[in-house]
């Protein structure tokens, strides 16, 4: 027992040190010769070296597009969009370019009673069709994103969080 736990601490200990080694030789690269899983935006890696962080950005057309579509069949409704994905930050904490992985939908409804499955299953099955009008060719982003509808009564909520492709079926 007692050998074990030696052993594991040396593995710990010089898991450590190389790590300290190739952080003050330079930076760790786990496959040198593999090509980067997606090449940075070409304005900024031209300029200059990015920070990417994550990122959420309004998506004002689509949210408008889509709002009206929700209002058609629940005029209490209020809905918008937003384009979740990594910023690219420059030295001075800047983003200067941004890129989109995935398109959001979000819609808010009340209702009287939080407990009345029934209703929000109907809302929710009214509103999943609009998804179709807002296929991956029309958003930003490859991937499919979600919808997040959240059910209101007084200061209480209840959130439905659906991934696109789930609620396209």
């Amino acid at each position: 027992m007692i050998k074990k736990r030696i052993v594991g601490l040396f593995a710990i200990l010089t898991a450590a040190a190389a790590s300290l080694f190739a952080l003050r030789q330079g930076t760790l690269r786990a496959n040198p010769t593999a090509p980067p899983a997606e090449p940075p935006p070409a304005s900024a890696a031209a300029n200059q070296p990015c920070a990417y962080t994550w990122a959420t950005h309004d998506l004002p057309e689509v949210s408008a597009e889509f709002e009206s579509a929700v209002k058609a069949l629940i005029p209490e409704a209020e809905a918008h969009a937003t384009a979740f994905g990594e910023d690219c930050m420059d030295a001075d904490g800047r983003a200067v370019n941004f890129s989109a992985m995935e398109t959001d939908f979000y819609v808010f409804v009340s209702v009287s009673e939080l407990n009345d499955n029934e209703t929000m299953g109907d809302l929710i099955a009214q509103i999943l069709p609009v998804l179709d009008l807002f296929p991956l060719s029309k958003v930003a982003g490859p991937n499919e994103g979600f919808v997040e509808i959240t059910f209101r009564a007084g200061d209480d909520q209840k959130v439905f969080r659906i991934p696109l492709p789930r609620g396209r079926q």
